[in-house]
């Protein structure tokens, strides 16, 4: 998620571009799977939109972070076969890097003609780049309304009812991928459900050499994103209930969320410096992967380890060994041990209001949410479909792939509710205190912080 910090230096960046005639944003490809530099915002300009080649080709620019590089290259390729008249230039990103990137080329008229997003925040401040999905829908692919998802449409709704891009796919927090070879070399019996499993698992897994749970808590997504799961374990809906004004953040069910943030770090639940860490690519390739750690915080669009053959752990070291990955419910926060989990559309695509080949646009848009590109997505378990015609269809071929798809995706039907907030500054404000708790705050006092920018607005 996009860090408050950078705006001033974003929207600086911004007013410089503006006075350049030409001239785009060249964004970095910083991990394993990023983009091989392709050529991006720099040859992005506003003739280039949707722009028609002398061989009567449609090019169309799509930036985002997903698809990963290696899914992109078959998506797009299958894609272009079937429509031979369309090319789409595809630039990936990381995602945090990602909305720097787009903002400074949306501001200086630059920007591509399809772009991934959140909901949320980030949708609210796009929309006004953004077609209307729902009129261009409406008008260049028939009955998509009924094949879609209705509450991921919802989702991808701003507050003044305007459909800001398309839904790919939804995905549940807070989940973890579990080691379960690790886990029986560390005499832990079963996965933990209860705050107190998971506290024994780490002190087995200490025993050794382990950390019991890889967390990327450099990742200000990532702990809003579990804050708001987690607080619904202990009170179901009193964090919706907060963002509209509606109760106190500082009431005793948030300050037992906080509470139980900071155990993870006082207990040694999570690694040494897990502030210093993110998500993607340390905590994963640097502890999981790594097989240094028998946990690993994440969400259900990670299902693909618990595949024998899935590609991304080809040549680590839990691959190497063959160890039995599976995927289950983070364990509950609550003293009931009851685990809920928070869903949502973890990726839409949406149309730049300035792309001139609409109708070539949303063939691609149809391909990924509700065609191939769709299919091929909910077989590399990347995520839960939006689309009601598809299911899926891949080979099974890990102990617990069965069990844990079967798991993660009754977890996330029966989600309390939206893993985002809609409001940036109480966002923002959760994820500030949360950084300071993990760092020894006082719970109560950061989220009187809190509240004190919600009595402001």
């Amino acid at each position: 998620m996009k860090k408050a910090k950078k705006l001033t230096a974003l929207a600086l960046s911004a007013a410089m571009l503006l006075s350049l005639a030409g001239c785009g944003a060249n964004g970095g490809n910083n991990s394993k799977n990023a983009s091989d530099g392709s050529n991006g915002a720099a040859n992005n300009t506003e003739e280039s939109k949707g722009d028609t080649s002398s061989d009567g080709a449609v090019t169309l620019t799509f930036w985002s972070w997903l698809p990963t590089t290696e899914q992109s290259e078959e998506m797009i390729a299958a894609f272009e076969k079937e429509n031979p008249d369309i090319k789409i230039d595809y630039t990936r990103t990381e995602q945090d890097d990602f909305f720097e990137k787009l903002q400074v080329a949306m501001a200086s008229g630059t920007g591509p003609d399809l772009f991934g997003m959140t909901t949320g925040p980030m949708m609210e401040q796009y929309a006004k780049f953004s077609v209307d999905m729902k009129e261009t829908a409406d008008t260049y692919w028939s009955g998509w309304d009924s094949k879609i998802n209705e509450t991921a449409v919802a989702q991808c709704t701003t507050a003044d009812g305007r459909l800001t891009g398309m839904p790919l796919l939804t995905a549940g927090m807070t989940t973890f991928l579990y080691n379960k070879t690790v886990m029986d070399e560390c005499g832990v019996e079963k996965v933990p459900t209860t705050y107190a499993e998971l506290k024994d698992a780490a002190a087995k897994a200490k025993e050794k050499g382990y950390v019991c749970v890889a967390v990327g808590a450099a990742d200000d997504w990532v702990n809003s994103d579990w804050f708001i799961q987690a607080s619904n374990e202990i009170e179901k809906g009193a964090v919706y209930e907060a963002e509209k004004g509606e109760r106190k953040w500082t009431d005793q069910c948030f300050v037992d969320t906080m509470q139980a943030w900071q155990n993870l770090f006082n207990d040694g639940i999570v690694e040494d410096g897990a502030l210093g860490v993110t998500t993607y690519p340390d905590a994963r390739d640097q502890y999981f992967f790594a097989r240094k750690s028998m946990f690993f915080l994440t969400g259900s669009w990670h299902l693909g380890p618990t595949s024998i053959t899935n590609t991304e752990i080809e040549g680590t070291e839990i691959g190497n060994k063959k160890d039995v990955i599976g995927m289950a419910p983070f364990p509950s926060a609550a003293e009931s041990g009851e685990q809920l989990g928070t869903s949502g559309v973890d990726v839409m695509v949406c149309m730049n209001k300035d792309c001139k080949e609409q109708e070539a646009a949303m063939k691609f848009i149809e391909y990924l949410s509700n065609g191939e590109g769709q299919q091929y997505w909910v077989n590399k378990l990347q995520g839960s479909p939006v689309s009601n015609e598809i299911t899926y269809t891949g080979t099974v071929d890990g102990e617990l792939q069965q069990q844990s798809i079967d798991e993660v995706n009754a977890y996330v039907q029966n989600a309390a509710g939206n893993r985002k907030l809609s409001n940036s500054e109480i966002e923002k404000a959760i994820q500030v205190a949360m950084q300071n708790v993990a760092a020894g705050g006082d719970p109560v006092k950061e989220l009187e912080t809190v509240q004190g920018i919600a009595d402001a607005q």
